[in-house]
């Protein structure tokens, strides 16, 4: 098979793959629901999603690439995303290794748009698009939380090493505007905006933002995949934002990490029970 990419130009590789490897989470979780678990011979130290892909050789994290390790899986197909991935991406390409990139999610439409992709990919058309069925309904079922007349502003902060915070072109405002709410940060023309350094971003000033954007709720996603209750409000306490309406009426809800920053299918079957719970925080 030969496919462009805009991203790497032409991709040749086997008509079916067999022994596929995914560095992205979101695409490792698309393969084992499109039902190609059993060809996916590697992943990265990231997927956790399912369960039987923490069984599966890890081959690199998500920027870094254990060489050796994935050329003795002899892959006919690795799927990568873009951004972060870009080092990696390139150096596979250097290698190779029949690499196709999937972007990153400028929209929550895009997720539905991997998983068609994936799904062509490998051969599994039929599973492709029955998913995408499925995952467009929960889409659209995201309006029904909607309030006529109300719109409140939620800030949502996940937790990578410091805050990350979704922007405009992302898949987790556009989920926020579907259910009748506002990104607090809904304004800025970035995927994310940062309270910490990162490469090519300017990090912004969280506490002073939060004053001046003064948000109805807070999200905090955690680190952990177990997070206390009260993670979130503690931090925003840490930060000095008691006096802050949101922390002061307690309207900060904690969720575990990888609910929202993790974009496979999953996402668009757990994002409509988080807003859900957002709602009832709304005064």
């Amino acid at each position: 098979m030969r496919v462009f990419n805009p991203f790497v130009g032409w991709v040749e590789f086997r008509e079916l793959p067999e022994r596929i490897v995914s560095l992205n989470p979101s695409i490792t979780e698309t393969l084992f629901e499109l039902g190609a678990g059993d060809r996916v011979v590697g992943v990265s130290s990231w997927c956790h999603r399912p369960k039987e892909a923490l069984s599966r050789p890890k081959v690199g994290s998500y920027t870094h690439l254990l060489e050796e390790k994935l050329l003795s899986l002899k892959p006919d197909l690795v799927f990568t995303t873009t951004g972060a991935q870009r080092g990696v991406l390139e150096r596979l390409v250097q290698l190779g290794v029949p690499t196709y990139p999937i972007p990153y999610p400028r929209d929550v439409y895009s997720i539905l748009s991997m998983v068609s992709d994936v799904g062509g990919l490998i051969g599994e058309q039929e599973a492709a698009l029955r998913l995408c069925s499925e995952l467009l309904g929960r889409l659209h079922g995201l309006g029904s939380l909607a309030r006529p007349g109300r719109r409140p502003k939620v800030y949502v902060e996940i937790d990578l090493g410091g805050p990350t915070i979704p922007g405009y072109f992302n898949h987790i405002n556009h989920a926020l505007h579907l259910a009748g709410l506002m990104n607090a940060f809904g304004d800025r023309p970035v995927d994310y905006v940062y309270g910490m350094e990162v490469k090519g971003y300017e990090a912004v000033d969280v506490a002073a933002e939060l004053r001046a954007r003064d948000p109805d709720v807070i999200v905090f996603e955690s680190k952990s995949f177990h997070p206390r209750d009260g993670e979130g409000l503690e931090v925003m306490v840490s930060r000095g934002l008691s006096d802050l309406r949101a922390v002061r009426e307690r309207r900060v809800l904690t969720i575990p990490a990888d609910t929202l920053a993790h974009y496979g299918p999953s996402f668009l079957r757990e994002i409509g029970g988080v807003l859900e719970k957002v709602w009832a925080l709304v005064p």
